[in-house]
């Protein structure tokens, strides 16, 4: 017999046994690429469950957080977490989130489809074209130096040394790196990855943690952190479409519960599996989720409302 429980947020039946194992793939897409999560999420939400987009966008970020925190402790039992570096993210991100989250509540339903679409396909072109890890370091080293300098010259138009009283660079030594933290960089990063998670309800993994490399911090610690500050600026972007009446609980709930569950199944599946087939299959996945994002909008699918 089927499971169905009604949930009240967003009056609809829900199946929870589908949804379960739903968050338990995601989580282990999460745990084996260390991305996936909303950009996963809000479609199943739009097109399976009918959601509408905004309440979609505000219960992915909530199910965001519990998959957040589950893997944030387990970067920070490993040493592989920045905490000072993940503040300086948490302030800016979780500013800006609030404000990506003020800014969707105002955007027709059509054009966020449309956007998260774009958003989504971009995403899975980047994986589907990640080579092995050395290239891919190669080539993030390669331009490192080209955006940093881009925004070294954006904090210097913006006088930013004149209004921090702080130093500009940051020395940092954990258990497995050495590096140094460039402030304004950091900081204006964080502010951008942290606008697109409220306004697209996604985790920020896909856009921050190749900024963080691309700003000379370590793979392992950029993951690490990117989980740790996820937390603050979900939980923003989440209370803010709560306040708005955007996020459903009940199912945010069962996609959390599955999804952590799912982090450490796919964290031990990513030792068996080569990570070049998984980034190409999950690139396919999201070329044909996106596309049938933007269709529906372009072509006033019912997929909810206001």
């Amino acid at each position: 017999m089927v499971f169905v429980i009604h949930s009240a947020f967003s009056n609809i039946d829900v199946n929870v046994l589908l949804v379960l194992l739903y968050g338990v793939l995601v989580g282990c897409i999460t745990g084996m690429l260390g991305a996936g999560g909303g950009t996963l999420i809000v479609p199943f939400l739009t097109l399976y469950l009918r959601l509408p987009i905004k309440m979609a966008i505000g219960t992915s970020l909530f199910q965001v957080t519990g998959i957040a925190a589950s893997g944030a402790l387990q970067h920070y039992r490993y040493g592989s977490s920045d905490l000072k570096l993940a503040l300086i993210l948490m302030v800016s991100g979780s500013s800006m989130a609030f404000v990506g989250a003020r800014f969707a509540q105002h955007v027709p339903n059509t054009v966020l489809k449309v956007v998260f679409g774009v958003f989504v396909i971009l995403i899975a072109l980047k994986f589907m074209r990640s080579g092995s890890e050395t290239s891919e370091h190669a080539a993030s080293a390669a331009r490192e130096t080209r955006i940093g300098r881009t925004l070294h010259h954006l904090a210097r138009f913006l006088h930013v040394g004149m209004v921090l009283p702080v130093p500009m660079k940051i020395y940092r030594k954990t258990k497995i790196a050495e590096y140094t933290i460039n402030l304004p960089q950091v900081f204006m990063l964080g502010g951008a990855v942290g606008f697109s998670s409220g306004l697209l309800g996604v985790g920020g993994g896909f856009l921050l943690v190749p900024g963080l490399v691309f700003l000379g911090i370590p793979m392992k610690v950029a993951v690490g952190t990117d989980l740790t500050q996820i937390i603050a600026s979900a939980t923003v972007g989440t209370a803010t479409y709560f306040m708005g009446g955007y996020v459903d609980p009940v199912i945010g709930g069962l996609l959390m519960a599955g999804g952590i569950a799912g982090t450490f199944i796919g964290a031990r599946l990513n030792r068996h599996l080569p990570t070049s087939t998984l980034k190409k299959v999950f690139g396919v996945l999201m070329l044909f989720v996106g596309a049938l994002m933007i269709k529906n909008a372009l072509t006033g699918g019912a997929l909810g409302g206001a």
